[in-house]
């Protein structure tokens, strides 16, 4: 009874989300709030578990509902979701590939055949239909920054690719991440396609949070020198129905106009993709599962907006696959032969590919007929147009203060030392103290006056230090505002039970100053049994807007772990060049055959023990 009311006040209505963020290989929905689910049904138990009887027999059919969810709609109807073989369902469909075969060879700019030109760019496997491509393509617009960079791709020039985005563009759910996905196929597509060029692509794809997170933290996924970035969020940004005043719309805003900021003017390109549960069956169809979102309950559409605003290319998976999957019930392009749960298989990642595939061919083809010139790079050199939402500007600087970048922050050590315990490949830097009375003050900017507004001048700015915790040698340290701002001091114990080493955020509420001096002491109280006082900071991320801490709720706040191994140097960032892949963990698929069948079996086997 007392697990039970204790549950009732502590599971977090945004727990799914804040589960989903930190073991994304675990938890393929990132919708569902686990939370909520559990406390209603505990609800609902908790009254006739206080009935003299006694609890058992209810606390009996609570476990077995409980478990029962895991594999049934009560745990948010996803169907296919916990289907056994969703690689096998969700597989390549090469029978379905074409090409441009003899298209362009029909066309000729100056004497020459437009296949011969650009018979490299040319050269790929389609899956989707050309009308799907067509359709998917929604906005193309003069594309003068993408002109740009093909043009540098056609010459032989360094060009680099990134992409930022949640678990989809990470590469959940395909069967090989760093091959498979819909990112690492157009990279290597990209490095196949412009053979003199030297081509970098990065994916700095962060599974589990929203595009307000990288509005603050943008330099930790990118290049600073990056020429093209994607844009993948409408899935992360979940929804908002209001057609004007959209938060979504603003925070895309804010992320699109830092990528465009940057020095070599970067084209932006946003591939939308479907927002839950629309890739499912409406009501009455065989194959329903009791949820269904609409083709237009999604955000995508007043993105929209902002794509024809700063003249960005926008994709739409959406558009592109509701034709054949919903409409029509193609064979081959049926949802669960697309989706392995709310993240596209290896089938869905492909047809991703194609969209950006096919826009690359586009803007080549369209080179060969008008060559880039004065008038596109004229454009290029525009400064930005005032935000579409007054006022929506972005800080101008990274908020996720980490690495080097941290050590200009610091203005006074006294008894810290910036170390690397991680490895080149994996870096773990961070100041790192061992005695009692160590003092490390750090110089952050929290004023937030540009925004215009004097109540957000007057709210406090919410500031979360990364701080390492351990089970041996951790000590304790005071966080203190001591010069130009003011805050309440936060102590913190960075020994803890569980085996392992982790990053953790210490958070704070400071008041707006351009210079707030922030203190970190290290304290002569320690739970180590041998009296051990080590304590590490490793980075600082200051919110981009005062009041809520919006951007780094999903990742945990004040004295929770920070699960984002791609920030933390826990998890190598997949890069694909001519050189080959860099930070690649592969999921293979088990082969389709007896021994394969065996190792899954066996896998079988230990997670019903675990």
């Amino acid at each position: 009874i007392i697990i039970i009311i204790i549950n009732i006040i502590i599971i977090p209505d945004d727990a799914g989300t804040i589960a989903h963020a930190k073991y994304p290989k675990y938890l393929n929905n990132g919708s569902v709030s686990v939370g909520a689910t559990l406390r209603s049904m505990v609800e609902l138990i908790a009254r006739p578990c206080l009935h003299p009887m006694g609890a058992q027999p209810f606390l009996f059919v609570f476990l077995l509902c409980y478990y029962a969810s895991l594999y049934t709609s009560a745990w948010g109807n996803l169907g296919p979701l916990f289907d056994d073989k969703p690689h096998v369902r969700t597989r390549l469909r090469p029978e379905l590939n074409w090409d441009w075969g003899h298209h362009y060879t029909r066309v000729s700019v100056d004497n020459q055949r437009v296949s011969s030109v650009l018979s490299h760019v040319l050269n790929y496997n389609f899956t989707l239909p050309r009308i799907q491509l067509e359709r998917g393509l929604t906005y193309l617009g003069s594309a003068c920054r993408l002109r740009r960079v093909v043009r540098d791709l056609l010459m032989g020039r360094d060009v680099k690719i990134g992409v930022v985005g949640g678990s989809v563009s990470w590469g959940q759910s395909a069967t090989r991440r760093g091959v498979t996905d819909w990112f690492s196929t157009l990279s290597s597509y990209m490095v196949n396609a412009f053979p003199t060029a030297n081509i970098t692509a990065r994916n700095g794809c962060t599974p589990g949070v929203p595009s307000s997170y990288m509005i603050m933290c943008l330099e930790l996924s990118v290049d600073p020198d990056v020429d093209l970035v994607f844009l993948e969020y409408t899935l992360n940004d979940g929804h908002d129905d209001k057609l004007y005043d959209n938060s979504i719309v603003r925070n895309i805003e804010r992320l699109i106009r830092r990528v465009m900021a940057l020095p070599k003017r970067p084209a932006v390109v946003i591939l939308h993709h479907m927002s839950h549960y629309q890739a499912h069956y409406p009501e009455g169809h065989p194959k329903s599962t009791g949820s269904f979102r609409p083709f237009y309950e999604t955000s995508e559409d007043a993105q929209g907006a902002l794509a024809h605003y700063y003249d960005v290319q926008s994709l739409s998976q959406r558009t592109a696959f509701y034709r054949l999957a919903q409409h029509k019930e193609v064979p081959g392009f049926a949802w669960e032969e697309i989706f392995a749960d709310f993240h596209p298989g290896d089938h869905g990642h492909k047809m991703m590919a194609d969209l950006a595939v096919h826009l690359v061919q586009q803007v080549a083809v369209g080179l060969v007929m008008h060559a880039y010139g004065p008038a596109d790079e004229e454009v290029v050199g525009e400064p930005l147009p005032r935000p579409m939402y007054k006022g929506n500007l972005p800080p101008d600087t990274s908020m996720c203060i980490m690495n080097e970048r941290f050590k200009l922050t610091v203005v006074e050590s006294r008894g810290w030392e910036y170390v690397n315990e991680g490895t080149p490949e994996k870096p773990k830097p961070g100041y790192v103290a061992s005695l009692p009375g160590s003092v490390l003050r750090v110089q952050i900017d929290t004023d937030r006056s540009a925004l215009g507004s004097t109540a957000a001048a007057e709210e406090p700015v919410h500031v979360f230090f990364h701080h390492l915790r351990s089970y041996e040698k951790m000590g304790q340290a005071r966080f203190s505002c001591v010069s130009g701002c003011s805050c309440n001091a936060t102590h913190v114990d960075a020994l803890i039970r569980e085996r392992v080493s982790q990053l953790y955020l210490a958070g704070m509420q400071v008041t707006q100053a351009k210079a707030c001096v922030i203190e970190i002491t290290v304290l002569d109280q320690t739970s180590d049994p041998q009296g051990r006082h080590k304590f590490k900071v490793a980075g600082v991320v200051v919110s981009e807007r005062p009041g809520k801490p919006t951007g780094i709720t999903p990742l945990g706040g004040h004295n929770q772990a920070f699960g984002l191994q791609q920030h933390t140097g826990d998890a190598e960032q997949v890069v694909i060049s001519k050189a080959g892949r860099k930070g690649v963990t592969e999921r293979r698929r088990l082969q389709q055959h007896p021994q394969g069948q065996t190792q899954k079996r066996r896998q079988r086997r230990r997670l019903r023990r675990t």
